[in-house]
């Protein structure tokens, strides 16, 4: 018997086609740093292991590779052939992000309300005795709510990654503090019933958690560059 797919499921599947293009584009774009620019400043490292900077590799015989192996330049040379291999996890790791950011950019508000009415709900579920909120956070794994929101929104990884991300940034323990003084100062909720203060206190976290992820970020490709630069300088100075 095949799952009925529903409209908001559909859309999230059309919206992960332009997700996919993403990702495979900040990929490639991973894939040519790390050869033009990893391989290239490599290569261009290595002529200069012949330069006038290592007279002593130059001399011939095994005192020449002793003096090349026990160099300096030499380590700078392999911290420098690591530069193409971390450009492409760059690469995949903001592919991944930039894919996200297209889901939450296009179906985040429903998202935040489908996902805090999950989380709230299995709250509200809970007992009132002494201990019981304090172990939420074991019903309110990422796995257990993807695969309770699987009807609305689908089963694909890009679904299950968001809720991951939102739970682990989740101040649940924060959440349960505030929503416990509220209501101590007001009428309690019996169990089982929707409390409008919860309800709204993690609207309002799961919002800010999704507009975090669809925030676009280059910082450890910029931290990525300036180390590779640098390392490149210091490779120049120690072979001119």
């Amino acid at each position: 018997m095949s799952k009925t797919k529903t409209p908001f499921s559909q859309s999230i599947a059309r919206t992960g086609f332009k997700a996919g293009a993403a990702f495979a584009g900040s990929v490639a774009i991973g894939v040519a740093l790390a050869l033009l620019l990893g391989g290239g400043l490599f290569f261009v490292y290595v002529g200069r292991l012949n330069g006038p900077g290592m007279a002593g590799a130059r001399a011939g015989g095994a005192g020449a590779l002793l003096a090349l192996l026990t160099s300096p330049a030499l380590l700078v040379a392999v911290l420098l052939v690591a530069f193409v291999p971390l450009y492409v996890m760059l690469g995949v790791a903001q592919g991944r992000r930039r894919a996200l950011r297209h889901v939450v950019a296009a179906h985040g508000d429903s998202l935040s309300e489908r996902l805090s009415a999950a989380i709230a709900g299995r709250i509200e579920a809970m007992p009132r005795a002494h201990g019981a909120l304090e172990r939420a956070g074991e019903a309110l794994s990422a796995n257990a709510l993807a695969d309770q929101l699987a009807p609305a929104l689908g089963t694909s990884r890009a679904v299950r990654r968001i809720i991951a991300f939102v739970v682990k940034r989740l101040p649940l323990s924060d959440l349960l503090r505030q929503w416990r003084a509220q209501r101590e100062t007001s009428v309690p909720a019996e169990a089982g019933r929707e409390d409008p203060a919860l309800r709204a206190m993690l609207h309002q976290q799961v919002g800010d958690a999704l507009r975090d992820m669809a925030m676009p970020s280059h910082t450890l490709l910029w931290i990525a560059l300036g180390a590779h630069a640098m390392l490149f300088g210091v490779g120049l100075w120690l072979t001119r």
